[in-house]
């Protein structure tokens, strides 16, 4: 059994624990704090590497060469993805002078985000595929 006083000292290093989640929660802004331009090129570099991903897998749908399952969910999870920076870059504070050029990578972000959507709902329509492909190329600057 422990004694009074510790029992009392842990159950306030519990109480002080629960209030840690809280507490970075806070300072870090709960959707990723402040953009600042790391990080608007961190993100950027996320969302093209997306559209790459999404190419890829327009292409393997265009070639017959990956299973419908697969592909839808695939799909589905790369424009998820995508929206989350969508909205996370049109919400997020920015620091001085970069706001537009957040908010336009969340607008791309957004047109990507549709494209796979598009994807996603066609995943065993190769013609679709194929026209999905370039676009999502074009949008993620894929080599």
């Amino acid at each position: 059994m422990q004694a009074p006083g510790r029992r009392e000292r842990n159950r306030a290093l519990l109480r002080r624990m629960a209030l840690l989640p809280l507490l970075i929660c806070l300072f870090a802004g709960c959707n990723g704090g402040t953009v600042d331009l790391h990080a608007l090129q961190n993100d950027s570099d996320a969302i093209d590497s997306l559209a790459c991903e999404g190419a890829l897998l327009a292409n393997e749908i265009a070639n017959d060469a990956s299973i419908s399952t697969f592909s839808r969910v695939h799909a589905g999870q790369l424009q998820q993805r995508a929206a989350n920076f969508e909205d996370a870059l049109s919400k997020r504070p920015t620091t001085p002078g970069i706001q537009k050029a957040v908010r336009d990578e969340a607008k791309k972000a957004g047109a990507i985000a549709d494209l796979l959507g598009r994807l996603h709902e066609n995943a065993t329509d190769p013609e679709t595929a194929a026209g999905l492909k370039g676009r999502l190329e074009q949008q993620g600057g894929c080599a």
